[in-house]
């Protein structure tokens, strides 16, 4: 189509569809980006705003778009698969699958443990100074997960911010012999709040999800992660035997 009607035998708005689709599949539009509004649409293909409206909407009900009120119609990421049978990390997933992620260090303190933290990293009460480590990890300048970690200080007393932003927290930890290899995960659906929302560029109140990880190196706890999760960015697979 692309500004001309091909065919007077099908409709406006399918003809404006499969058009738009053409222009997702060929990453001409890519995943997350915001497509033109409706009356830029309206003057690039000659048509109504109704067949406009009628054409997204119909995208929208697919799954090749999504709207923002107030900041437009975007198309749909793809989503990624995760796999949840062994150990992983966020940034190891998209490398493998050749997709570069920017991970920023939002704050980098240390902090004493309250009671919930002790009880979950199984802290002395001599041993109460944590790293506190907050994260904005992006693809392609679309913000996909908040996370904060926490870390006994006394476990990796020479960890700094630098480290973490020029090497990923694992590596940095590894790099300082904390090899972490095992992590307990518990996932949850929860309402976006107004920092999480902010910062991963979502409305308020939309679904996204919550994962609280444990992570181990042998029987040591050496990190416990809170992560805010869109909910149009990972799949999450889980093998299931007897």
């Amino acid at each position: 189509m692309s500004g001309a009607i091909k065919n007077l035998d099908t409709p406006l708005y399918e003809q404006l569809y499969e058009d738009m689709l053409s222009k997702i599949a060929s990453k001409e539009w890519k995943p997350g980006q915001r497509i033109p509004p409706e009356m830029e649409l309206c003057k690039i293909y000659g048509v109504s705003r109704i067949t406009v409206r009628k054409a997204i909407e119909d995208m929208v009900s697919a799954g090749y778009l999504k709207r923002h009120r107030g900041k437009g119609t975007f198309v749909q990421m793809e989503l990624i698969e995760n796999n949840l049978s062994k150990f992983y990390s966020f940034s190891e997933t998209l490398r493998s699958k050749g997709i570069r992620e920017v991970a920023e260090v939002l704050a980098f303190e240390i902090i004493n443990a309250d009671d919930f933290l002790t009880e979950k990293l199984k802290l002395s009460s001599s041993d109460s100074l944590l790293f506190k480590i907050m994260r904005l990890r992006s693809v392609d300048d679309i913000p996909y997960v908040v996370e904060t970690s926490y870390i006994p200080k006394s476990l990796l007393s020479a960890l700094t911010e630098t480290l973490v932003a020029e090497n990923g927290l694992y590596n940095a930890m590894q790099s300082l012999g904390v090899i972490p290899n095992r992590a307990v995960e518990t996932f949850h659906a929860i309402s976006l709040g107004g920092l999480e929302a902010r910062l991963l560029q979502q409305d308020l109140h939309v679904p996204v999800m919550s994962i609280e990880r444990l992570t181990f190196s042998g029987d040591i706890r050496v990190e416990y992660c809170c992560s805010t999760v869109r909910g149009d960015f990972f799949s999450y697979t889980v093998e299931l035997g007897l």
